[in-house]
């Protein structure tokens, strides 16, 4: 186990496919390696996640609805896209 824990932290410190510092780990518990959740606890996880993603659609389709909001985001998506051009010039 303890040859898995060096490998996982080697390749921790190696995995710089973008060029920026890998960030730690906020507990003690290695980069890559996780604690086994429960059938239960995973099942749980999938019920949040699809609750939020269905809560989140229809937030979408309410804000598509509203003809104004939708017209100043797509001024503010404008703003944002000439500012990224400058950035990635």
């Amino acid at each position: 186990m303890a040859k898995d824990m060096k490998a996982v932290k080697k390749a921790a410190k190696t995995a710089k496919p973008s060029g920026l510092p890998v960030e730690k780990p906020a507990s003690n518990m290695a980069v890559g390696v996780s604690s086994r959740m429960s059938k239960e606890d995973e099942d749980r996880e999938r019920r949040w996640k699809a609750e939020s993603a269905l809560e989140t659609i229809q937030r979408a389709e309410q804000h598509k609805k509203d003809k104004m909001l939708m017209r100043d985001v797509k001024a503010m998506a404008k703003e944002k896209m000439a500012a990224m051009k400058k950035v990635c010039e």
